[in-house]
């Protein structure tokens, strides 16, 4: 299986397109072939059971996991996978910032 493989963050940028032999095409075993191959770029992005890290999302060809099935999610040939931290806020008109009630 090939898949293209981004991660986003402030100091880590990277796209690669990467070739896998998980043990099926389900998406924990996907995630699983990859942090054999890329522990240290992905250990900011995954926990050890394979779940996204505080503040960061894994999405598929765009899609938050989450949004799809999850774990069971099927990853096809020539898919893209993301992980990538979570980005909300900013400043509101004035230069304060903005929270969750407010902006």
């Amino acid at each position: 299986m090939r898949v293209i493989v981004n991660t986003f963050g402030a100091d880590i940028r990277l796209r690669q397109e990467v070739s896998l032999e998980p043990a099926s095409p389900r998406l924990h075993d996907v995630l699983r072939a990859l942090r054999e191959q890329y522990r240290d770029p992905l250990a900011r992005f995954l926990k050890e059971d394979f779940s996204p890290a505080d503040g960061s999302a894994i999405l598929i060809n765009g899609r938050n996991m989450l949004s799809l099935d999850r774990y069971e999610t099927t990853v096809h040939d020539g898919d893209e996978l993301t992980f990538t931290v979570q980005v909300a806020g900013g400043l509101a008109q004035g230069g304060e910032a903005c929270g969750p009630t407010s902006c």
